[in-house]
């Protein structure tokens, strides 16, 4: 992975692998004064206690619309009912309907609008972009991209104890949490790749996992929607996996193989995958010639793969080896649109201020990592973005406005490693972003917004490796 060194108001929290659904009404309106009760049985049947009756024209706090089953709507209301002595029941759904909270524009929206049409190949420059309102969460990330070019057989990436050349230190992970790597084979030979999983527990453990791996000669890389990195993206896009099993159990002292990837001679091989475990686990990638599950044991234990590394430095990003602290970034950003057509607006997206100082950080810092490896996960190749746009037009004449995706990087000819190429969802249609120096940006839809109303966009991706680094997210106003 290469980066281009050139120069929500509301946190949705929302992390999802597959189809997305648009957000349903989150009131209830009780139209016909009725019973509030704890099953959908009729309410002459009921207990005193397991109903409680409640006035028409009352608007309910209740999460999100449920389907009707049995002529009935099951709600988990926000407050209880004076004298209830339950939130969780059912009405009735003829006396009751779902209404949408009402949604208010910001008072002060914190954008910056600036006059004039973008070109085809043109994006916003840097110095003008505004900053998403974004959250970074998730659970912590185990990365493995430093070296990148590895020339040997040996370990690449452990969290397991700190070694005498690399540095690092113990750090086991439970839960749920994703594991990624990126590396390129210049051994000379065939070699391969291997996903560990170490239990340092005195009793077993269960690992489940599941995601992809693949390298460009299964998935070749020849433009957009092509390449490993797309296909891992897809992926998770889509939850299509290679690897997925559950509850394995790993006894004390004892490892797991998660995943193995054949690598002929110079190819590239990116991975994602979410590895669960019952308690602490180390996990490594290892390089072998042999391909067995023994070996990649022993190597793991023994010295580091040779290879092409590079650190954090001032001049730098360096490339990642360890724990970093957060693997999304999510958030819903209130816009507000100008008045009148042939206005841009540009919010950053995956960027970091390293090298411009006006640019949103949205890289994670480490938790753990061995000490010659990038202190922030710049590029944030892996990573869940799921990102919110509500769009509000508060004229009184109808508006439209055209949304893009587009890289801050140009450059008079294309190369793969600054390009843009990952598998997304744009409001929960399948869209592909991909953007190349020479076609910085992608126009991705417009919509029509009717007076006083407001629209909701929503971008899911999970950044593809071997890309280029900063991104924008572009609003035009048509009329």
């Amino acid at each position: 992975m290469k980066h281009a060194l050139f120069s929500l108001q509301a946190i949705l929290g929302l992390a999802i692998a597959g189809a997305y659904t648009e957000a349903q009404a989150d009131s209830l309106r009780i139209d016909t004064a009725t019973w509030f009760k704890r099953s959908a049985a009729d309410s002459t049947t009921l207990a005193a206690a397991d109903k409680c009756w409640v006035g028409n024209n009352v608007v309910l706090g209740a999460g999100t619309a449920t389907a009707a089953a049995n002529a009935h709507y099951r709600a988990i209301l926000d407050n209880p009912l004076p004298g209830c002595a339950f939130s969780d029941g059912y009405f009735y759904t003829a006396h009751v309907a779902w209404v949408a909270d009402p949604v208010a524009p910001p008072a002060d929206p914190a954008q910056v609008w600036y006059f004039g049409a973008l070109g085809t190949n043109e994006k916003v420059a840097d110095d003008r972009l505004g900053p998403l309102s974004l959250a970074l969460g998730g659970s912590k990330f185990w990365k493995s991209n430093n070296p990148e070019i590895y020339y040997g057989s040996g370990w690449l990436m452990q969290n397991s104890r700190s070694d005498a050349v690399r540095g690092g230190s113990a750090n086991p992970l439970s839960g749920c949490f994703p594991a990624y790597f990126f590396h390129i084979n210049q051994s000379g030979g065939t070699a391969y790749l291997h996903l560990l999983a170490s239990n340092p527990q005195a009793g077993s453990v269960t690992v489940s996992a599941k995601g992809s791996a693949y390298s460009n000669s299964t998935k070749p890389l020849t433009g957009k929607a092509t390449g490993q990195s797309y296909a891992v993206s897809k992926d998770w896009r889509d939850a299509t996996f290679l690897t997925n099993f559950s509850n394995r159990s790993v006894g004390s002292g004892q490892v797991t193989e998660i995943a193995k990837l054949t690598m002929a001679s110079s190819n590239m091989g990116d991975g994602r995958f979410e590895v669960c475990a019952s308690a602490g686990v180390y996990l490594y990638t290892v390089v072998t010639t042999t391909g067995t599950t023994t070996d990649a044991i022993n190597k793991s234990q023994g010295l580091p793969a040779s290879g092409e590394i590079r650190s954090t430095s001032p001049t730098a990003f360096g490339r990642e080896g360890g724990v970093y602290r957060s693997s999304s970034a999510t958030g819903l950003t209130n816009v507000v649109l100008p008045a009148g057509g042939g206005q841009v607006l540009g919010l950053a997206f995956n960027t970091t201020s390293k090298y411009n100082s006006r640019l949103q950080e949205q890289t994670a810092a480490f938790d753990t990592r061995l000490g010659d490896s990038a202190d922030r996960t710049y590029g944030n190749y892996g990573h869940q973005y799921d990102v919110g746009l509500r769009l509000f037009n508060t004229s009184a004449t109808t508006r439209r406005v055209r949304l893009s995706f587009a890289s801050s990087f140009t450059a008079a000819t294309n190369s793969p490693s600054f390009t843009f190429n990952s598998a997304a969802l744009l409001t929960g249609a399948k869209v592909d972003l991909y953007t190349m120096p020479t076609q910085p940006r992608q126009v991705l839809a417009t919509y029509t917004l009717a007076p006083g109303s407001h629209h909701d966009a929503r971008l899911l991706t999970y950044i593809a490796g071997l890309g280029v680094t900063n991104q924008q997210l572009v609003l035009e106003t048509i009329d």
